[in-house]
C-alpha cells in the first residue's frame, strides 16, 4: 500500500504552476464547506461572524483515509477527523477540498491551501517548510514480515541480521534512528529503491534478507497473491505518526489545532473514529510506541 512518506514532493514549483492552482482547485475533486463558512469574504473570514476560513486539501482516492464514496462525497478517517476538529474550533471553519496528492502540495506552497491532511509524516524536509500540531491525528502500526521459522518477533531479534528499506522513506528514518539508539543490537539496512512490496516479500521468503517493515493491509493483500507459505507478520514494532501539515505563517491556527486534537483524544472522539475505521483504538494500543509527547 502506498503511504504518504513514499511520495516525494516536487522540490521546485514554477510561477506558471502556481498561477494554475486556483483553477485546479475549482475544477477537480469534491469539496465540503462548513456551515460556518457561508458568505466568505475576500480576506478569508465570514462577513457576519469573523470566523476564519481554512482551506484544507485532502485525498479523494486513498481509502480508508480520504476518498470519494459511491455518491461522490468525501469520506474516510481523515475526513471524519477534519469534521470533528471543525466542530470543535469556534473561530475557524474548514473548506475541505478533495484533490490528488501533488495538487495538494502545489497548492499549500502557493498559498491556495492553508492545510493538508493526507496521512503525512513529519519528515526533516517538511519540517523546514511547514508547521505541524503538537500531536498526530492518526497512528499507523508497522510490523515485521519474516520467515515463519526465523524466530524473529521484534527489532531486538534482528541483531546482526538484514532488513529491506528505501532511503527516501520515513520507515528508513525510523530504522536508522533505532540503530543509533541501540548500538549493541544493530541490524543491517539493505537499501533498495523502486522495489515493490511483492519483491520484498519474495526476498524474505528465499532468504535474501531477513525482514522488511510492513502494514497489515499490505501483508493481507500481497501474501495470498504470491501464494507464499513460509512468511509471518509480527506484532507492531514501530508506529508512524500522521500529522496535518500547515502553512508556516499560520502559527495561531497551528496552536488551535494542537488544542483541538488533544481535546478530541481526551474526550474519546479519536478513539471512536479509530474503532469506526480501523476496528481498534490505536492511540491506546500503541501508546508505548509513539514519539510525540503532550504536556
Amino acid at each position: 500500500m502506498m503511504r504518504r512518506n513514499a511520495v516525494a514532493e516536487r522540490a521546485v514549483m514554477t510561477a506558471a504552476v502556481s498561477m494554475m492552482v486556483a483553477g485546479m482547485l475549482a475544477g477537480c475533486g469534491s469539496s465540503q464547506a462548513s456551515a460556518k463558512s457561508a458568505g466568505t469574504s475576500a480576506d478569508g473570514t465570514t462577513a457576519s461572524s469573523g470566523v476564519k476560513v481554512i482551506k484544507v486539501g485532502t485525498g479523494q482516492s486513498f481509502a480508508p483515509y480520504c476518498y470519494l464514496d459511491d455518491n461522490n462525497n468525501l469520506t474516510g478517517y481523515d475526513v471524519d477527523v477534519l469534521h470533528a476538529i471543525d466542530d470543535y474550533l469556534k473561530d475557524y471553519s474548514f473548506d475541505i477540498q478533495g484533490l490528488d496528492f501533488n495538487t495538494c502540495i502545489v497548492s499549500i506552497d502557493s498559498g491556495a491551501l492553508d492545510m493538508v491532511s493526507y496521512q503525512l509524516v513529519q519528515s526533516d524536509e517538511r519540517k523546514k517548510k511547514y508547521i505541524f500540531p503538537d500531536m498526530p491525528y492518526c497512528l499507523s502500526p508497522l510490523s515485521l514480515v519474516v520467515k515463519s521459522d526465523s524466530g524473529i518477533s521484534s527489532l531486538e531479534d534482528l541483531k546482526g541480521k538484514t532488513i529491506y528499506s528505501t532511503p527516501t522513506t520515513y520507515e528508513y528514518t525510523l530504522l536508522t534512528a533505532y540503530n543509533k539508539a541501540h548500538a549493541d543490537s544493530q541490524f543491517k539496512i539493505e537499501a533498495v529503491s523502486d522495489m515493490t512490496t511483492a519483491d520484498e516479500y519474495k526476498g524474505i521468503s528465499d532468504g535474501t534478507v531477513d525482514a522488511a517493515l510492513t502494514y497489515q493491509t499490505a501483508y493481507d493483500t500481497t501474501v495470498p497473491q504470491l501464494g507464499i507459505k513460509n512468511l509471518k507478520m509480527t506484532d507492531a514494532v514501530l508506529v508512524e505518526e500522521s500529522y496535518e501539515m500547515i502553512r508556516p505563517d499560520l502559527t495561531d491556527f497551528r496552536d488551535a489545532m494542537s488544542e483541538a486534537l488533544k481535546a478530541l483524544k481526551d474526550n474519546g472522539t479519536l478513539k471512536q473514529l479509530n474503532e469506526k475505521w480501523f476496528k481498534d483504538d490505536y492511540f491506546t494500543k500503541y501508546a508505548n510506541l509513539v514519539n510525540y509527547k503532550l504536556n
